[in-house]
């Protein structure tokens, strides 16, 4: 499921895969420019969601 997120992450441009080593795989992933861009938009939607009490519920 997180590797099916960061895919669709990394084709949206969003993060970079990067591969650290190979035995045993490792890998990183780093916000591209494109995805710092949304960091505004989302410490607000949090700061949002704190002020207005909102509960996310997971399943």
């Amino acid at each position: 499921m997180v590797d099916q997120r960061l895919k669709e992450l990394e084709d949206e441009g969003m993060v970079i895969r990067k591969v650290i080593s190979d035995r045993p795989i490792a890998v990183t992933y780093e916000l591209t420019h494109f995805g710092k861009s949304a960091l505004h938009i989302l410490e607000e939607l949090r700061v949002w969601s704190e002020s207005n009490d909102v509960q996310i519920n997971s399943k």
